[in-house]
């Protein structure tokens, strides 16, 4: 478990963090990062982790994904944001991607979840400030840098983006996902 300094967070991005929520983000891929937010009037605190299931078999995976995400969502989450699959060259990887997320969401859904969205991972990191459109490990480092967290996991830190994201979001959930992505691609 990471504790940060809400203030500095906040000074860092720019953004009010309200107190006392929980959010959680998660970066979709063959080995899911995750990370939950929780935050009170001085600190944030950080629990995260990745699921990384060495199997060829999918519906196996598939399986596991299930297990896993229904042991840790409780539905008292105030913000589920799950990371948008990007369709890139690669087909399967598209279709499993999609498969993962639409496994968080669903479970998430069933345990009745305040807000469940998703967001791909350019538009997190524009929302944050950093630069969507640089390669991953670039934005990482910026991200690390301003924030001085010294995790060194990039599926992790993705999560971590996101679950910031889903964070700042509950300060204004007045606006959906579409409205604030628009907002971003303006």
């Amino acid at each position: 478990m990471l504790k940060l300094d809400k203030k500095r967070i906040e000074k860092i991005f720019n953004k009010k963090i309200p107190p006392n929520k929980k959010v959680i983000g998660i970066d979709t891929a063959s080995r899911t990062g995750w990370c939950f937010i929780k935050s009170n009037t001085n600190w944030i605190y950080l629990d995260y982790g990745f699921l990384d299931i060495k199997s060829k078999n999918y519906l196996f995976k598939y399986n596991e994904l299930i297990k896993f995400f229904d042991n840790i969502l409780t539905g008292e989450e105030d913000y589920i944001l799950i990371e948008d699959t990007f369709c890139g060259f690669n087909k399967k990887t598209f279709k499993l991607l999609s498969r993962i997320g639409g496994i968080v969401y669903t479970v998430g859904r069933l345990k009745k979840a305040e807000k469940l969205e998703f967001l791909l991972a350019t538009q997190a990191r524009k929302y944050l400030g950093l630069n969507g459109s640089a390669k991953k490990v670039k934005v990482q480092a910026e991200f690390k840098r301003k924030t001085k967290i010294k995790i060194e996991d990039d599926d992790v830190i993705d999560a971590i983006v996101l679950a910031l994201v889903a964070l700042f979001k509950c300060q204004i959930q007045k606006k959906s996902m579409l409205e604030l992505q628009n907002e971003i691609n303006k």
